[in-house]
């Protein structure tokens, strides 16, 4: 290793004190560039973004607490019987969306939609979900058609869109797990 430093120190010893001390400025300038991009912009980096940072993370907690806190409720509701979940699935249809048809499909249920507003079929969604604790397995809609029967759905912008096509909805199983009957 010696044999490779001598040519390295023979050119050393050759340049004058100036060029040496210029090359000692610029190899500490180069140090300190290398020391910077490796060493404290990352690091400057960090802190400058932690609050951000921090605070997504307080946001992230919120909401996988609020996702816990459903989940528990959910869990904690007791399993309807398959005749218990039709019967809350029929009741908020005709609550909800008075036009709808509801048929049985074996273990699903099959609702068929005639010109139902979002806000209403929003509702039963939601309501569907929570009260009969069924979910939906397929959602088919179209916008319902502008029609001389249908006053209300013109082809404003401001007018509230109504829908026209079918959901399938899958009653709950009960759960021998959740001590369902």
């Amino acid at each position: 290793m010696s044999r490779d430093l001598r040519p390295w120190q023979a050119r050393w010893e050759q340049l004058s004190a100036r060029e040496r001390t210029w090359v000692r400025v610029a190899a500490l300038v180069l140090a300190l560039a290398l020391l910077w991009q490796i060493g404290l912009a990352p690091a400057l980096r960090v802190w400058r973004d932690s609050p951000e940072r921090h605070a997504q993370l307080d946001r992230q907690q919120a909401q996988l607490a609020a996702l816990q806190a459903q989940a528990r409720s959910l869990l904690a509701q007791p399993t309807l019987s398959r005749q218990e979940a039709q019967q809350s699935l029929s009741q908020l249809t005709r609550d909800l969306m008075p036009g709808a048809q509801l048929s049985d499909q074996g273990d699903s249920q099959r609702v068929v939609l005639k010109n139902v507003s979002g806000s209403s079929l929003a509702q039963w969604l939601s309501a569907v979900r929570q009260t009969a604790q069924a979910r939906v397995t397929d959602m088919r809609l179209q916008r319902s058609p502008v029609s001389p029967t249908n006053p209300t759905n013109s082809s404003s912008p401001d007018a509230p869109a109504l829908w026209d096509g079918q959901i399938i909805v899958q009653l709950p199983v009960p759960s021998p797990a959740r001590g369902a009957p």
